[in-house]
């Protein structure tokens, strides 16, 4: 009689920066539970994935973890996956990456837990490109494990799809297992007979013997996702599945992966699209057709052959969609492409960096979906932070003298302005705003500009509509999906601060108020901004580029553009310092009339947590100070002349895994400096930031 052949996967993983009482609760309502249960069920096969960052955590916290997973492994119960190291998305490092991530991975696994290991590899976010098969090849990697969704992609009927395909590239060969979205969709939130009534149904339809199917997903939804750990633990969801598939095991056996590649052929060779899993080509959308893409998916939610030929969006659109995201992605190019120069002269300090270079590759900061993602800022800290350390290990064996460096570092054919010494980076746009967009000081491995910007996402609209309905967030409400429709909220009056920015959040945004302007306006938004100089085109102009005195190394900015109808010429000067910057600010009013204005240059600063200090409009202010007690830092903001500040947190509103709930981004640092200019005539202001080290 036939039988399915079922395998059963799960990945587990922790990004790189996520706090410790995280990765202790995961081990504790998913990782422990589920392998106490499952090691009970002496006939059941399970495939396991974990990212090295968990690995780690469990060698050094929970050693019987490990332990037990080797006697599973001895006992050919278990077979391990490999996969890059840091988890990055692979389509997004370069090859030379890819290839040391999984080389670091599966060395890991097969020092551990033997040579028969490691054959296979978890794909992070499952974000397929089809060069990546040569690479994974070339690592000694058999098979992937990817989504039906990108079959159907291809052309593919996913009701029909079965065991494993062979794809190819420059004839280097890779097996894929597709994941059934309908199986990950069933385990664990439907009952048990529902899906063994599924093997029944695969056994009736299929054309062949001993059809395969796969589940392969997420760890975490069995126990840590919100309401999972009392469904899948005690209720005994988990516990009476596995029986159940003992029980009925006339008709469904587990098994490896391995397994199904000894016992079968190939059921085809196929080339599949750029893709991912289906809700990741909806969330990588823009997010105005994101919107519009679910209004075709509720249109066509019966017609099931429809659904099969939607698809949305390419993982990659999310270096376009969040300007951020980018940053951080050509940032980690060009240090990786820095340590190249470093593996050829100091092979020792080239392996150091090399795995701060990895950990910085780590895929979770550098999108969004249904979970925080690039919002956090502790997950974006820690790959800046990570990326920093590397570029640390090369400045310490390389460098020589600081530079400005001008060339096209985000790759939009606009060259921006970078300020490299042994001490700190400022990197600086000059077509959008002339801009400091990034500043990292060394001593603390930390980018104070890493400040995300307020955006409208579609998730709002729900919020919005649903306000009055909202219910505050908790974990014992009926165990469902997370791709789902409740409104759940951290706190309430969320709405107020669903506010949008229309400039990118930086250093050096050059405003212009009316003389009037309220600081609630400013902190929501709402003012009326009189100047075109925030996200305008500034003229760059290096003086004394090759000269390092300590005023000569300055970085010019010029724009001539219109205040209130009338014509300035604005011209700032950057003057990098040991842990800081001054700038100088001449505005020239060209007209025949006299204006009156408020010239408000915006400062923000990335500190690790809001405090009380983070709002109010301060007046006659002349030197502004914040401490921020993790960092050890002090940052310092001297002004020429006393004026008021609208100093206030920006912060945005996430849908995270367990509801809506407000995040703090950075603080804003306003000085209102009153100008009243006569034709022809100029004024003067400076300021100075710096870090002191506590």
């Amino acid at each position: 009689m036939s039988k399915v052949k079922f395998i059963f996967c799960t990945h587990n993983h922790q990004p790189i920066g996520n706090f410790g009482w995280v990765f202790e609760k995961a081990y504790q309502l998913s990782y422990k539970p589920f392998l106490n249960i499952i090691s009970k069920h002496s006939d059941i096969k399970w495939n396991l994935h974990l990212s090295g960052i968990l690995w780690e955590y469990l060698e050094k916290e929970h050693k019987e973890y490990v332990k037990n997973i080797k006697d599973l492994v001895e006992n050919k119960k278990i077979e391990i996956l490999s996969g890059g190291y840091f988890e990055p998305i692979m389509s997004s490092i370069p090859d030379r990456d890819k290839l040391g991530q999984i080389e670091k991975l599966t060395k890991y696994l097969k020092d551990k837990f033997g040579s028969n290991q490691a054959n296979g590899m978890w794909l992070a976010e499952r974000v397929w490109e089809p060069s990546m098969a040569k690479i994974f090849a070339k690592s000694n990697i058999k098979y992937t494990v990817l989504d039906d969704c990108h079959f159907a992609n291809a052309g593919f009927n996913i009701d029909k799809l079965n065991g494993y395909y062979t794809t190819e590239e420059e004839g280097y060969k890779l097996n894929i297992f597709p994941i059934s979205q309908k199986m990950r969709y069933l385990i664990p939130f439907s009952n048990v007979e529902e899906t063994i009534e599924y093997f029944k149904y695969l056994i009736k339809e299929s054309p062949i013997e001993d059809p395969v199917v796969v589940m392969a997903d997420d760890g975490e939804k069995f126990g840590m996702w919100p309401s999972t750990y009392k469904h899948v633990y005690e209720n005994k969801w988990l516990h009476n599945f596995l029986t159940a598939l003992e029980d009925n095991s006339d008709i469904v056996e587990t098994a490896t992966f391995s397994e199904i590649l000894e016992l079968k052929k190939s059921s085809q060779r196929i080339y599949l699209p750029c893709s991912s899993y289906f809700e990741m080509s909806q969330w990588s959308l823009p997010f105005d057709q994101q919107e519009n893409f679910e209004k075709v998916l509720s249109r066509n939610t019966c017609d099931i052959e429809a659904k099969k030929f939607l698809r949305g969006g390419f993982w990659r659109n999310f270096l376009v969609k969040y300007e951020e995201v980018n940053n951080m992605h050509k940032k980690m190019l060009y240090i990786s492409d820095k340590l190249e120069y470093l593996k050829e002269n100091d092979k020792k300090s080239f392996k150091k960096a090399k795995d701060f270079l990895y950990a910085g590759q780590c895929n979770c900061a550098y999108w969004h979906g249904v979970f925080g993602g690039v919002y956090l800022p502790h997950l974006r800290n820690s790959i800046y932070s990570n990326i920093i350390k590397a570029e640390n290990c090369f400045n310490k064996s390389m460098f020589k003298k600081p530079f400005w460096n001008i060339f096209d570092i985000n790759c939009d054919n606009q060259d921006e302005c970078l300020y490299e010494s042994k001490t700190q980076n400022i990197y600086v746009s000059a077509y959008c705003g002339g801009s400091i967009f990034e500043w990292d000081v060394f001593k603390i491995n930390y980018n104070l500009l890493d400040v995300f910007t307020r955006r409208y996402e579609p998730y709002h609209k729900m919020l919005k509509e649903n306000i009055d309905k909202a219910v505050i967030a908790d974990d014992n409400s009926q165990v469902q999906s997370i791709h789902n429709d409740v409104v759940k909220v951290k706190e309430f009056g969320l709405e107020k601060y669903l506010v949008y920015d229309n400039y990118k959040r930086a250093s050096l945004i050059d405003h212009f108020f009316l003389c009037d302007v309220e600081y609630d306006a400013c902190v929501f938004g709402n003012y009326q901004e009189k100047g075109d100089f925030v996200s305008g085109k500034y003229e760059v102009k290096l003086v004394n580029m090759r000269k390092f005195l300590k005023k000569q190394a300055k970085l010019s900015l010029c724009r001539y553009g219109n205040v209130d109808g009338k014509n300035v010429k604005l011209v700032k000067e950057i003057f990098p310092l040991i842990n800081g910057y001054h700038v100088d600010y001449s505005i020239k009013n060209n007209c025949s009339d006299n204006f009156e204005i408020y010239f408000a240059p915006e400062q923000m600063f990335a500190f690790s947590a809001k405090t009380g200090d983070d709002a109010g409009h301060l007046k006659n202010v002349e030197v502004w100070k914040r401490y921020d007690d993790y960092l050890k830092i002090e940052v310092e903001l001297k002004l020429s002349e006393k004026c008021d500040l609208f100093v206030y947190p920006v912060e945005t509103v996430i849908n995270s895994d367990n509801g809506y709930e407000r995040t703090y981004q950075g603080t804003a640092v306003i000085p209102l400096v009153r100008c009243s200019i006569e034709p022809g005539k100029d004024r003067k202001f400076s300021m100075e930031t710096v870090v002191n080290f506590k």
